[in-house]
């Protein structure tokens, strides 16, 4: 078997936990990954998987040599991208999002890109947590900036900034404020991450940066859960301006302190090698020209 195939394979592998997972996907014989796995081994006269009647893992070595393949597969398909200009696009891409922008925005326009290339196989993976791309083979996210300079590439879609917003009845009841100081008295919807949840939100005056401790009696790690809690008036949400954009629009949601907003915070296409396949590079192309509209 070519050898880029197996570590296609090996990829699947270690993503999916599941050889007959594989088999069903790339629509070939368990015998097939199973001996694609077992060249690699022998090749390299070193075990890359554990495996046992309920699972698979990769064994330490087997995490570095997934790492390094999957830049390796992605440069080959890169360089087949570039010779290959024409023709339709195929094959799979794996997408990352956050939760809110991923339901609320994203989907309907991977599905409007996928009818006009139904040959590619479209994964779409939410979270509001950082993930590796590499680890979790993923071809494409979405993350909003100014980004950590991680040695990954990235183009700019949308320029944006963070509002503090609630539902107008809640602003009446509690009443609107007009410093971010005073947010200590509202109950803040707050985001919660597994190492902290994001309970300082980050405001400036006068060109100057700071901080202001939020707290209120609702967290979740999921970002569309605060969006529904604000628009039911529970309390006080801090969102990116695309994921609240229509609400605001039709009133369903109304920002304050615009005059201390800190900025920009920019929506960003981020991939792990360069230049991508032609199929992620195009999907790219779509959704500048489609989220600038």
């Amino acid at each position: 078997m070519d050898r880029i195939d197996a570590l296609r394979l090996l990829l699947d592998v270690s993503s999916t936990g599941s050889f007959s997972g594989v088999a069903r996907q790339r629509n070939v014989a368990i015998s097939t990954v199973t001996l694609a796995v077992d060249q690699l081994e022998q090749e390299f006269g070193i075990a890359l998987l554990k495996r046992s009647t309920r699972r698979l893992a990769l064994t330490h070595e087997g995490e570095q040599l997934v790492a390094d393949a999957r830049r390796l597969v992605g440069e080959w398909d890169g360089l087949l991208a570039a010779l290959k200009e024409d023709g339709p696009l195929s094959g799979p891409i794996r997408i990352g999002a956050t939760n809110d922008f991923g339901r609320k925005q994203l989907r309907p326009l991977l599905d409007a890109f996928q009818a006009l290339h139904p040959g590619l196989r479209l994964a779409l993976l939410l979270s509001d947590s950082t993930v590796d791309l590499i680890h979790e083979n993923i071809d494409l996210t979405l993350r909003s900036g100014p980004l950590p300079d991680s040695g990954l590439h990235a183009r700019l879609l949308v320029r944006g900034d963070r509002l503090v917003c609630a539902a107008p009845d809640y602003w009446e009841r509690a009443g609107r404020p007009t410093h971010p100081e005073q947010l200590a008295g509202h109950n803040c919807l707050v985001l919660a991450r597994p190492d902290a949840p994001l309970a300082a939100w980050n405001f400036q005056s006068e060109g100057k940066p700071f901080n202001v401790k939020v707290s209120g009696d609702r967290q979740s790690s999921d970002g569309e859960v605060l969006r529904d809690w604000a628009l039911e008036g529970r309390g006080v949400t801090f969102k990116n301006r695309w994921d609240v954009q229509r609400d605001l629009v039709a009133g369903r949601l109304e920002a304050v302190l615009d005059d201390f907003l800190a900025g920009p915070v920019d929506l960003y296409a981020v991939y792990p090698v360069s230049p991508p396949s032609r199929r992620v590079a195009a999907l790219v192309d779509y959704l500048a020209a489609a989220l600038a509209g």
